[in-house]
C-alpha cells in the first residue's frame, strides 16, 4: 500500500511539473484574458494582436493576426499549448503546429454568457486551473445578479444601436452574433437586432430607426474624434441619441470579447442606458 501511494504521488509531482514548465501561445483576447484570470499568465510566452489586456502581454512577442498568423513564426517560440480561437488560424497552419507535436485547443466563440462560461471550463480543464474557473465564472453571476436588481429598478426601455469603427471612414452597425449581443442582458432594445454580423451604417435607416443611445467602443469613440466626431456621421445629430449626445463608450476589449468581464461591461451597461438608476438608491 505505501509502495502504491508512493507511485501515485510520483505521478502526482510529474503531472504538476508538467503544468508548471507549460508554454502557452493564445490567439483571440477573451482566451488571453482567460489564461490570465486562472492565473497563467506567468506561463504565456506570445500571442495575437487582438490581446492587449491585461497589459503585460503587449510586451510579448506577438504571432500577428488571423490570415499573418504562420506555423513557422509559432513553432520558433517552442509552445507546448496553443489555445486559439475557432477559424481564427487558417487550417493548413493548425494542421502544421499539431503535426510538430505542439498540443492544440480550439475553442468555438459565440456571444453569449452561457458560452463564455463554457470557453472558462474548458481553458481551466486544460491548464488543470478547476477551482479557479469556477471563481471566474462566481464573478461572472455575482455581477450579472447586481445587473438583474438594478434592472428592477430601471424605468426605460431604451432603442439602442451598437457600433464598430475606427474612425469615421468605417462605421458599422453591430447586429446578431456581434458583441451587439450584449444588450439583451441590458434591459434595452436593439436597434437592427434583426441584421447579422457587421453591416455599414446607413443614414436613412439609422435616423428611420430612432436610437436613444449610441455603443461603440473606447478606442473607436477616441479615434473619431469623441462625441463631437459621431455627430457629424450623416444622421447620427437627427437622433434622441445625436440630440442628448448619448453616446455611450465602454473599454474596447471588455465590451467586444464576452469574455472574463463580460459581466462588468453588462453591469456598466445597464447604468449607462438607464440614466434615472442614478437618482435611484
Amino acid at each position: 500500500m505505501k509502495r502504491s501511494v508512493g507511485i501515485f504521488l510520483f505521478a502526482l509531482t510529474g503531472l504538476n511539473a508538467a503544468f508548471a514548465q507549460q508554454r502557452i501561445i493564445t490567439a483571440g483576447s477573451a482566451i488571453t484574458e482567460t489564461v490570465c484570470a486562472l492565473g497563467d499568465c506567468d506561463k504565456i510566452v506570445a500571442s495575437d494582436k487582438t490581446s492587449l489586456y491585461p497589459e503585460s502581454i503587449q510586451r510579448l512577442p506577438s504571432i500577428g493576426y488571423r490570415n499573418s498568423i504562420s506555423a513557422e513564426g509559432i513553432i520558433s517560440l517552442r509552445p507546448t499549448l496553443i489555445i486559439a480561437e475557432q477559424d481564427y488560424v487558417k487550417e493548413e497552419v493548425l494542421a502544421q503546429l499539431s503535426a510538430s507535436g505542439i498540443k492544440l485547443l480550439i475553442i468555438n466563440r459565440t456571444y453569449t454568457i452561457e458560452e463564455t462560461k463554457k470557453l472558462i471550463t474548458q481553458i481551466a480543464a486544460a491548464l488543470n486551473r478547476h477551482a479557479e474557473g469556477t471563481k471566474v465564472i462566481a464573478r461572472i453571476d455575482a455581477d450579472l445578479a447586481e445587473a438583474k436588481v438594478l434592472l428592477k429598478k430601471a424605468s426605460s426601455t431604451p432603442k439602442v444601436l451598437c457600433v464598430y469603427n475606427r474612425g469615421s471612414a468605417n462605421v458599422s452597425l453591430a447586429g446578431k452574433e456581434t458583441f451587439g449581443a450584449i444588450l439583451s442582458y441590458t434591459g434595452a432594445q436593439q436597434v437592427f437586432g434583426d441584421v447579422s454580423g457587421f453591416k455599414p451604417l446607413n443614414a436613412e435607416a439609422l435616423i428611420a430607426a430612432n436610437p436613444d443611445f449610441l455603443v461603440t467602443t473606447s478606442s473607436g469613440f477616441e479615434s473619431i474624434g469623441g462625441a463631437d466626431g459621431f455627430l457629424k456621421l450623416a444622421g447620427v445629430s437627427q437622433t434622441p441619441a445625436g440630440k442628448k449626445r448619448q453616446i455611450v463608450a465602454i473599454d474596447s476589449l471588455m465590451l467586444t470579447n464576452f469574455g472574463p468581464r463580460v459581466g462588468q461591461a453588462i453591469k456598466e451597461l445597464v447604468m449607462l442606458l438607464h440614466p434615472e438608476l442614478a437618482t435611484r438608491k
